[in-house]
């Protein structure tokens, strides 16, 4: 960076001030800024009007300082001595220069109303304000910044105009549009957060039937090429869902869980033609496959937003309650728990183990498609925790395996299980494990760990490569709550 040079003008008077300029001179020297100040720059027998006319029209000068207190403000309105003749000098180059940036008043003092003095040819001016001690090293910095121009807040870079001004695209889905009123209908009426979840979830199950798969190829290949297509032409569906669970999860709208249990509930609609039994006496399972991954990432999201939200008890009640889901006869059976929405995805797994040797499918379309409202390690963080509740709830095969860990970055822990240590955060999270309290939550995962330890149990992996760790591993358990 090229030394920038500054001019300081100011009105002689006490030998306090003149000892205050000096300090300030002193002070940006040090700082790399090289000061022409009369102190120290102006000698016996120069002539004091060339002197100042010199500096003002010295193209090397970047910056003239113009410290102003009531003795200067006065002398220079009133042209008065020696403050006077610089006033005249400075005012047209005030006025009449088009880079105004080179002249800096700044303010020294200021009167019984606590109005900076400064003379009328700079009372419309932008000043550093070094009049106070309360505010005295941050204006400094500002001044500094300013010289060596180099703002603290810089202006952002010229970017592209967004995508959706300059192409020709219609969002006509039926959730956009009950998307762009929910916000003037919250705000209006809080209350209703349960009845407009309602109604954009019922919207949402209704249009997700325009997905359904028909006339499947079997090869891999085209199979694959047709799920991956489809599921590309459901995302902005899917992106309505995350921006309405953004608004309605935050704890001020208190939220019923019962909203989206009853949603995800009916995921089991989606496992058999609309009208089964109707017009339609058979089908391919594989027909629907694009559903159960699309209820899968969605429960997903759901966890990632609540905990996102702060939203601890929605977070709680989504993996600890009961979920009445129907199998495909339409039979009610046994009370289950979120796992069921887990699903291997037998065939996306193999279109992309063919055709990107990817060792998860699931989790590579997770991560590659993900929402630029989640970060990836958001979304991994809650595929995590669905497999550690899982692990910590299911008795038998059935439970939720995080396919996107593969993709987390190996040297970052995840924070929640960091945070643990503090009392005030485990008190908040604690009913995501189901417990009460500090004892129950170790007895819990000592338990577990026993489980493990007598079934000899290795860590999940994928294949024979990545493990993940078990939770008793993830989670310090001497120091839980140890911390306020």
């Amino acid at each position: 960076m090229e030394t920038k040079k500054v001019f300081i003008s100011y009105s002689w008077g006490l030998q306090e001030h003149q000892e205050k300029v000096r300090e300030i001179g002193t002070r940006l020297m040090s700082d790399g800024i090289d000061v022409i100040l009369d102190q120290w720059s102006l000698k016996d027998g120069h002539d004091l009007n060339f002197f100042m006319e010199s500096i003002v029209n010295d193209n090397t000068i970047n910056k003239v300082l113009i410290i102003s207190d009531k003795n200067y403000s006065l002398k220079a309105d009133g042209r008065k001595g020696g403050v006077g003749t610089e006033a005249q000098i400075l005012t047209p180059e005030i006025y009449g220069n088009t880079q105004q940036e080179k002249f800096i008043p700044i303010v020294f003092e200021r009167d019984e109303e606590n109005k900076p003095y400064l003379p009328t040819f700079l009372k419309s001016r932008k000043y550093i304000d070094l009049s106070t001690e309360e505010y005295y090293e941050e204006e400094y910095e500002n001044l500094v910044r300013n010289i060596l121009d180099a703002p603290q807040i810089r202006k952002p870079k010229l970017g592209t105009i967004p995508s959706f001004i300059t192409e020709e695209k219609q969002h006509d889905s039926k959730t956009y549009f009950q998307l762009k009123s929910l916000d003037n209908q919250l705000n209006k009426n809080p209350l209703k957060v349960d009845s407009l979840t309602n109604d954009f979830l019922s919207i949402f199950l209704d249009n997700l039937w325009n997905f359904q798969l028909v006339n499947t190829p079997r090869s891999i290949g085209e199979f694959g090429e047709l799920l991956i297509n489809n599921l590309s032409s459901y995302r902005e569906m899917r992106n309505d869902y995350i921006e309405f669970l953004l608004k309605v999860t935050k704890n001020e709208y208190n939220l019923d869980v019962e909203r989206l249990i009853s949603f995800f509930e009916k995921s089991s609609l989606y496992k058999k033609p609309r009208d089964f039994g109707e017009n339609i006496r058979s089908y391919y399972e594989a027909d629907f496959e694009n559903f159960k991954i699309i209820f899968q990432e969605l429960f997903l999201y759901t966890i990632a937003i609540a905990y996102k939200n702060n939203n601890y008890n929605l977070v709680s009640d989504l993996l600890n309650s009961g979920y009445y889901f129907s199998d495909v006869t339409g039979r009610n059976t046994e009370l289950e728990k979120f796992y069921q929405l887990y699903s291997h995805n037998q065939n996306l797994e193999n279109y992309y183990k063919e055709l990107e040797n990817k060792i998860t499918g699931f989790g590579h379309y997770v991560i590659t498609n993900l929402n630029s409202n989640i970060s990836k390690m958001e979304i991994i963080f809650a595929d995590t925790l669905n497999h550690y509740i899982s692990e910590l709830q299911s008795k038998n095969y059935k439970k939720w395996f995080p396919t996107t860990y593969l993709y987390k970055d190996e040297y970052r822990d995840f924070d929640f299980f960091i945070k643990l240590t503090s009392k005030r955060f485990f008190d908040k999270v604690k009913g995501i494990f189901n417990v009460e309290d500090v004892e129950s939550f170790k007895a819990l995962i000592s338990n577990y760990q026993q489980v493990v330890e007598k079934e000899n149990r290795s860590r999940p992996t994928y294949g024979n490569w990545h493990s993940i760790p078990f939770i008793f591993e993830a989670v310090k358990i001497n120091k839980v709550a140890t911390e306020r």
